[in-house]
């Protein structure tokens, strides 16, 4: 599943969280670890036998009902509503205080890996598996298949499924699992040859303007 959230970078030197920053312009991003510290689910310290250097990559977001909570909460404080999860996540993660951004109950999930040194893998379901048992939070909705037809049909099932989760889900990714397969396939000028966003179209609803006030 393609969550909806901030992309980030988190890099563990003998299993102690040591860097969080977000994706930037994809060579230079933000450092933001005393932010992600407050993030309840990333761990701080890998599980034992965590190898030399691991960076995990993933996203951080915001559940449907913390958006709603904290909302809640602004309106009351008379603070502008935030509209959507992904830019209260954005929000957060830039505030100068990490005890405020510990208050909005973020998550992160991890989807891949980027520089190691001893995780060794074949194959981006082990590769999971193994950040998984480091302790690191994977989803639990991955799926791996023999035939295109069958990522198709899991493609159109989850889009009308997606509206059941308590986040945000704009489609799904489609990844090689044979990493030796990935190595041959290359990338192109700005993306790899071994993985596609399959993307949903943007919901739609009829609404009804009330009022207009003109300045």
């Amino acid at each position: 599943l393609k969550v909806d959230g901030v992309a980030v970078s988190l890099r563990y030197q003998e299993g102690k969280l040591t860097l969080g920053a977000t994706r930037g312009d994809g060579e230079r991003g933000d450092d933001i670890t005393a932010n992600l510290r407050t993030v309840r689910n990333i761990p701080l310290q890998l599980s034992a036998h965590a190898p030399p250097l691991v960076e995990v990559r993933g996203e951080v977001y915001m559940t449907n009902a913390e958006l709603i909570r904290l909302n809640e909460v602004r309106r009351e404080a008379d603070e502008t509503l935030f509209a959507n999860p992904r830019n209260a996540t954005a929000g957060s993660l830039k505030l100068l205080d990490p005890r405020l951004c510990g208050k909005r109950r973020l998550l992160f999930v991890a989807h891949g890996l980027g520089e190691s040194q001893g995780l060794e893998a074949t194959s981006y379901t082990e590769t999971l598996e193994k950040l998984k048992l480091l302790g690191v939070p994977i989803s639990p909705w991955n799926a791996i298949y023999e035939s295109i037809e069958d990522v198709i049909e899991h493609a159109r099932r989850w889009e009308h499924q997606r509206n059941s989760l308590d986040f945000q889900t704009d489609g799904l990714v489609v990844k090689v699992d044979d990493l030796s397969q990935r190595a041959r396939l290359g990338a192109r000028t700005k993306s790899p040859r071994w993985v596609i966003a399959f993307k949903y179209e943007a919901e739609q609803a009829v609404t009804r303007i009330d009022s207009i006030s003109v300045q």
